[in-house]
């Protein structure tokens, strides 16, 4: 499925979360909810704003690393979409580098749609979607491909949030095995 600002494609809310109305390049139309509460949103989008060029070009970036390791297209454009909204609409989180540890990566320098692995000091590992290899602050922005990633006691993050960190802290994609604790989400 291929969606572009030329499908027109709008930013809508449904059922307390935001949601895009997507119109694939075959002329049907879908209704898209992302897991992103109306009331969580820093940014809210009108009803019916486009899909624009700069959320088509972030799509592109990160359906270019998630279907490098999700074989269903379906499934990436899920978590991609989710990491449009993210990017775009969510607040940035405080940054929590804090709670992860570097490993020696090889010198990997995060790019903007790369999946990618975090290692809490919790002794878990998050997957995630560079939205963003350094924002303002200096820190990469992420969001969690995981059902869960426990950082402390009783601190984390679940699916789709977003997680600030240094890049040096951010690893290449571990690969995944099945029996990691909090599962790939896709």
């Amino acid at each position: 499925m291929v969606i572009s600002p030329q499908n027109g494609c709008t930013w809508t809310y449904k059922d307390g979360k935001l949601g895009i109305n997507i119109t694939s390049d075959d002329g049907l139309s879908y209704l898209f909810t992302t897991h992103y509460e109306i009331e969580r949103l820093f940014r809210k989008p009108e009803i019916n704003a486009p899909f624009c060029v700069e959320d088509a070009n972030l799509l592109t970036a990160y359906m270019s690393g998630l279907s490098e390791i999700i074989p269903e297209e379906s499934q990436a454009l899920d978590l991609g979409l989710n990491g449009v909204a993210c990017q775009r609409f969510t607040r940035p989180t405080a940054p929590t580098s804090r709670y992860f540890f570097q490993i020696d990566n090889g010198g990997y320098i995060p790019q903007m749609g790369d999946v990618v692995t975090v290692y809490a000091k919790s002794g878990e590992a998050g997957d995630c979607l560079v939205l963003d290899p350094q924002d303002a602050d200096g820190v990469c922005r992420l969001m969690l491909l995981n059902k869960d990633l426990m950082i402390d006691q009783g601190r984390g993050y679940y699916l789709g949030m977003m997680i600030r960190v240094q890049p040096f802290l951010v690893n290449p994609y571990r690969g995944f095995d099945g029996h990691t604790k909090g599962g790939m989400y896709a």
